[in-house]
């Protein structure tokens, strides 16, 4: 918009300039004049310029006009980039605010930035559907903890039938239906547990853990388990790192994040552990096979692992995923 500003400023200075140069130019080579000064009845005025003298005074003027219109030119700049700022405020202050918002504060909607009835309306629309998708989270969130605890107790029947009927059942048979039934209980514990984290009833005792040791716990046996998928693994961590944190919840979104990479990664993986500022930060990436994804397990697993991070108070998660590069950054805020 300033730029758009100042090129018609441009041009229009530039039209006023053109015109009233070739209209001098015209005056003072072709017009002559002879007539009566009005003071002096007895006095005869006569006009007459040669070339060098018309070339003089075009020059003359044309510095001026460009002395003038530079300084001009860069206030009206300036001027279009103020209004430009001002006019686009809003909408960075509505995109601010929606960057900002999570599942707990879908149905709190963002506030109205100005009484521009435009963008008022615009808000109120935004809002509107904010809050139909919050209770459209909140409803699958409570749907998802009543199939969870629908399903906790059979399955726990079922296990124990079977095993009470160990010795009726062909022991292949019998392993791999504990392996199965073994596998939707995780499945039915992970959901509860990303229900309850997402409806904030995450219950969390953060206190000092050393991330920098407990990242060089997970090397070695994460390392394993690249190596026998043929997976390249960068492992970048600094030293003496300490978050405030629940250990128990961040070792499970640490297993769930570096279990995917490993199961399901199909090119390098890197992970970086630093200090920013101020902040602890945690990033892991890696490729996949695209064809992949509906098969990934980055379902559940993601779910929760974004439950937990943001259920825990000073954690920060992002994900970025392009179709096939996969990223994660876990951010630690320090308390103020």
């Amino acid at each position: 918009m300033a730029v758009w500003f100042g090129l018609a400023l441009v041009f229009l200075v530039a039209i006023l300039i053109v015109t009233a140069h070739h209209h001098l130019d015209h005056e003072l080579r072709l017009e002559k004049w002879d007539r009566t000064h009005p003071k002096f009845p007895g006095w005869s005025l006569h006009g007459s310029y040669t070339d060098a003298e018309v070339q003089d005074i075009l020059g003359e003027l044309l510095q001026v006009w460009i002395w003038v219109g530079l300084p001009s030119l860069g206030l009206a700049i300036g001027a279009g980039f103020l209004l430009a700022n001002r006019s686009i405020r809003p909408v960075r202050l509505i995109n601010r605010a929606l960057a900002e918002k999570t599942p707990d504060t879908l149905k709190s909607g963002i506030p109205i930035p100005e009484r521009d009835p435009v963008l008022a309306e615009l808000v109120g629309q935004i809002n509107s559907l904010l809050l139909r998708v919050g209770d459209a989270y909140d409803e699958m969130a409570a749907y998802s903890s009543r199939v969870a605890h629908e399903l906790r107790t059979p399955l726990t029947l079922l296990r124990m039938r079977i095993e009470y009927s160990a010795a009726d059942v062909p022991p292949e048979l019998s392993e791999e239906l504990q392996e199965e039934l073994s596998r939707l209980s995780k499945f039915v514990d992970r959901s509860l547990l990303a229900a309850r984290a997402e409806a904030g009833r995450l219950e969390t005792r953060n206190q000092q853990v050393g991330l920098s040791d407990v990242l060089d716990d997970l090397r070695e046996p994460y390392e394993i388990l690249a190596l026998q998928a043929r997976l390249p693994f960068e492992w970048n961590v600094s030293p003496g790192m300490r978050v405030f944190s629940d250990e128990d919840y961040l070792l499970q979104i640490l297993h769930n994040l570096l279990g995917n990479v490993c199961r399901y990664g199909a090119g390098l993986a890197r992970l970086r552990a630093r200090v920013a500022g101020t902040r602890a930060v945690f990033c892991l990436s890696n490729t996949y096979a695209a064809g992949s994804r509906a098969t990934s397990g980055l379902g559940i697993g993601l779910r929760l692992v974004r439950a937990l991070a943001n259920g825990i108070p000073g954690h920060r998660f992002a994900v970025r995923d392009n179709g096939r590069v996969f990223a994660v950054r876990l951010t630690w805020i320090p308390s103020t």
